[in-house]
């Protein structure tokens, strides 16, 4: 038989849903749904009022509801949806920060008040530089979605990947090798880290039509190559994706010159192919070294990133690692633990990668009302959270730029994602994680008719009076 206080707990659920159908204005506040008062339960149940407080608790030990002093019970929102009608920002295309809107705080809050209260004791000690054991054990199981199996020995917890980045950069490795090879463009804190803590760089170039495979060996063969930095999935900046024959060709590679790989995962959350398999999940040979972030799909503020290392790297990293810091932040492990472990995590996934994705969706259908606009024509019609648009070589960026603004459209390039002093092909970086589906024709419509406008005054002849 089922003790009193988990009756009036059931009762509270079912009373919660009841009101997130509704969407009863009157209850719903910044703070999420406001429960009914500890008394009146007690009068509605007939019952004490430390059994309604016993099932507020058992409730809270669920994650389901949490208690803010002074204030009362609140349900755990898991990410409420927000409706894209209500923005009246900028059309933002250049920010690529998760969309704060959708980021559910009473819920991560709510995890971090339970991670100070169950891992106090952790708090106060050090000693975790691989990491939280049960957050370890945890994302393991957790990467198996993403098809990435490993084990726990393997897993390390860093202070944002951009850490791991710098331990990689700095340890030996078996092959002896010094230099670091890029993709270009790359992430664009990459060259300056590498040129701030001394490392030789090379680069080889990833265009829309895919990497320089040529280029790519020859750097392999001859380049004392100790590892190459690739995003696989939804490449930063240009939005595409190698394909599963073209993973397996770079693994190919890496074995045969003695090459380790390090592939950023980065947006590994937005992926909706269960076809795609990141380039670690193909590697037979302990070649890739696999990086993934919370930052997107999260905040970045949560500087939380996960390092998967081949068993013969795993002591040199470690070494390293603790070297730079003792420990990576033991409360905002203990909250992600929690955040994941009750389903949060899974839910607020959701949520990010049906948003996102629509979005993409009316950014390529937007892309084909223009079918013979080139740089619409030419735009990578992949997933994730970004693409771009090449542009006709005589077009000014910075004009470009100044008079998107001007319309209420912010943009970026690529410039900025290749080592300082080189740059690429002229493109038109957009991303969709800060902009409102209903806006979002209207945006690539200003977008389409400022670059047609430059290029066609940069096209005609100038008269006499302009030459002056």
């Amino acid at each position: 038989m089922k003790k009193k206080y988990e009756v009036i707990a059931e009762s509270i659920q079912r009373w919660i849903q009841e009101q997130s159908r509704e969407q009863n204005t009157g209850q719903w506040m910044d703070k999420g749904i406001r429960l009914p008062a500890v008394r009146t339960l007690a009068q509605q149940h007939r019952c004490s009022i430390s059994t309604v407080i016993r099932a507020y608790e058992w409730l809270e030990e669920r994650h389901l509801v949490y208690a803010i002093p002074q204030s009362g019970y609140y349900a755990v929102q898991n990410g409420a949806d927000v409706d894209d009608a209500e923005w009246n920002e900028p059309l933002d295309f250049a920010s690529a920060a998760p969309d704060p809107r959708v980021f559910p705080y009473s819920d991560f809050r709510h995890c971090v008040d339970q991670a100070m209260e169950k891992k106090q004791a952790d708090l106060f000690l050090y000693g975790t530089e691989r990491g939280l054991p049960s957050l370890i054990q945890l994302v393991q199981r957790q990467f198996a979605d993403y098809q990435v199996f490993a084990h726990t020995d393997q897993f390390f917890i860093t202070s944002g990947v951009q850490q791991a980045l710098a331990v990689l950069a700095l340890m030996p490795f078996p092959n002896g090798k010094q230099r670091v090879l890029l993709e270009l463009p790359t992430y664009h804190n990459m060259p300056s880290l590498l040129s701030g803590l001394n490392v030789p760089i090379a680069g080889v170039k990833r265009s829309l039509r895919g990497l320089d495979w040529d280029e790519l060996e020859r750097q392999f063969r001859e380049g004392d190559i100790k590892f190459f930095y690739v995003m696989p999935r939804f490449h930063n900046p240009l939005g595409t994706s190698l394909t599963t024959s073209e993973k397996k060709r770079l693994i190919r590679l890496a074995v045969r010159y003695d090459v380790y790989v390090v592939e950023d995962d980065f947006l590994a959350d937005l992926e909706d192919n269960s076809n795609q398999d990141p380039l670690f999940s193909n590697d037979t040979d302990g070649r890739v070294i696999y990086l993934k972030s919370y930052s997107k799909i999260l905040f970045p503020g949560l500087r939380i990133g996960i390092a998967i290392l081949p068993q013969k790297l795993t002591s040199s990293f470690h070494m390293y690692k603790k070297m730079l810091d003792i420990d990576t932040s033991v409360l905002s492990q203990a909250a992600l633990e929690i955040y994941i472990s009750s389903g949060m995590f899974a839910h607020h996934g959701k949520v990010i990668r049906n948003r996102y994705a629509a979005r993409m969706r009316e950014v390529h259908e937007q892309l084909d009302v223009y079918p013979e606009f080139g740089p619409f024509k030419e735009a990578p019609r992949t997933g994730g959270e970004h693409t771009v648009l090449p542009l006709p070589a005589n077009i000014p960026l910075k004009a470009l730029l100044t008079r998107l603004e001007q319309y209420g459209v912010l943009a970026g390039t690529t410039e900025r994602y290749y080592p300082e002093g080189m740059h690429g092909d002229k493109m038109l970086r957009l991303n969709i994680s800060n902009v409102p589906k209903q806006r979002i024709a209207e945006g690539m419509r200003i977008i389409a008719e400022q670059i047609t406008r430059l290029h066609v005054v940069r096209m005609r002849k100038p008269t006499s009076l302009e030459m002056g």
